[in-house]
């Protein structure tokens, strides 16, 4: 179960209502730091990943590619001449539905049942919790806010959020990436988190698969890298270079050819 997912994520939605409250004209129209899409395109990205959870027979825009990445730009797209507060209405009503469907996919009956997401690879229907937790997280404080997006400081939730986005980026990661990230492991690293939240985790290939492992523990190889955990959302969702956030020691090419590879959504 991820009932500390919907906890995050009922936390963070408070955090973009509050933050929604403030946004002047000028704060709608400006860049976020998500490559293509304004604040705007940000706030109905959110509501449409609720809708998309909450109404399963949405029709969704059209998306010859089947990757994630582009469903997500052909919303944005449809809801792109939206009004401001047609964008809030959106949101609010959709994280409403969304939060109730969260709590409901917790229920022993749903939580376990698959659910492919295209391209992203197939989970639980318990961990969209950590998904909304994830990528509410990441947009927040990676593309909205300042120092990093275009809106003035604000407080995010970040002690309730930050170990359910990274359980979605670590169950995420052998199906997103498992096999570029495989290929580079001669032999297991580390990866040590470190701030927010404290976790270690082993890299490994599968000998028999040749897939990627990811093991939580403290038993960490010498090969590793360290970094914070609020630094981790971001190279490991490529918004900035791993380069100048991460500490390596041991065998520094491994470890670098292994952690280029990463591209967690």
């Amino acid at each position: 179960m991820s009932e500390a997912g919907v906890a995050a994520a009922r936390a963070l939605v408070d955090d973009v209502n509050a933050l929604l409250d403030r946004l002047t004209p000028a704060d709608w129209a400006a860049d976020s730091a998500c490559h293509g899409w304004r604040v705007h395109d940000v706030v109905t990205h959110l509501g449409f990943f609720f809708n998309f959870i909450a109404d399963p027979n949405l029709v969704l825009p059209e998306n010859p590619s089947g990757t994630s990445e582009r469903l997500n730009d052909a919303a944005v797209r449809e809801r792109a001449d939206w009004s401001s507060q047609q964008a809030i209405g959106y949101y609010r009503e959709q994280s409403v539905a969304g939060l109730a469907a969260l709590e409901a996919l917790q229920g022993a009956e749903m939580r376990d049942v698959p659910l492919t997401m295209l391209d992203l690879g197939t989970f639980r229907m318990g961990q969209l919790a950590d998904a909304v937790a994830f990528d509410h997280l990441v947009h927040l404080s990676c593309d909205l806010i300042a120092p990093f997006g275009p809106v003035s400081p604000t407080e995010v939730s970040l002690s309730a959020a930050i170990d359910p986005a990274i359980d979605w980026m670590i169950a995420g990661l052998p199906q997103m990436n498992g096999a570029a990230v495989a290929r580079a492991l001669t032999r297991p690293i580390g990866l040590r988190l470190t701030g927010a939240t404290e976790r270690s985790f082993v890299l490994s290939r599968d000998t028999d698969s040749s897939s990627l492992l990811v093991t939580e523990t403290d038993a960490v190889p010498d090969d590793l890298a360290v970094t914070s955990a609020t630094d981790f959302l971001r190279w490991a969702t490529t918004r900035s270079a791993w380069r100048s956030a991460v500490t390596l020691t041991g065998d520094h090419p491994l470890i670098a050819w292994a952690l280029d590879e990463i591209d967690i959504v």
